[in-house]
């Protein structure tokens, strides 16, 4: 059985999209930007911030129950029930140690049923210790060692993954240069199978 990694935000869930337009845009009447805009990622210099103001605000969002009430795309789930048992998943994500737990609950609550293991790798915060394993989602697929297929929305994850011989497809968003929509990707799952 083949084993998928997922990356969660952005990926599985649409956090940034769902921050911008629910969050940010809201607060902001004088911004004049759309969610395609986002051409970077992080995009604090596009919305005028400090970089650990962006996070200071996405990380509240992180908790926050509406970002715990994100439904994922209903293409996805169907896929999960029609295909998900036909192979290992394991959901790995960058996030700041405070916000994970929410992320492990909104994976297990979607997609529990297939994806069993959620892994993180710590994103650094200002006075926040945490031994480093892994500094990023390369070098625990190194170490892990058994994937397959790895799914992010990020150009160096997924050129990291490839090096190490795994079968990669990065998720079009504003901030990269994929072609591929999620359920596109998906389709290619089943006939990579």
């Amino acid at each position: 059985m083949k084993t998928i990694i997922w990356d969660v935000d952005d990926v599985l869930n649409d956090l940034m999209k769902s921050w911008f337009e629910n969050i940010w845009l809201p607060s902001n009447r004088g911004c004049h930007l759309s969610y395609k805009n986002l051409t970077s990622n992080p995009p604090n210099e596009l919305l005028n911030l400090k970089k650990e103001d962006y996070f200071k605000l996405l990380d509240e969002y992180r908790n926050s129950d509406k970002a715990r009430n994100m439904k994922p795309d209903k293409k996805v789930i169907k896929w999960f029930e029609k295909y998900g048992e036909n192979f290992r998943h394991i959901a790995l994500t960058g996030r700041p140690t405070h916000t994970v737990s929410a992320a492990v609950e909104w994976v297990l609550c979607y997609f529990g049923k297939w994806i069993r293991t959620v892994s993180f790798i710590p994103s650094a915060r200002p006075k926040v210790y945490m031994p480093s394993y892994d500094k990023d989602k390369i070098e625990y697929l190194k170490w892990f060692g058994k994937a397959d297929f790895f799914i992010d929305d990020k150009t160096d994850d997924i050129e990291g993954a490839k090096k190490l011989g795994i079968k990669s497809y990065l998720v079009s968003q504003p901030w990269n240069n994929a072609k591929l929509t999620l359920p596109e990707i998906l389709d290619l799952l089943t006939t990579n199978e």
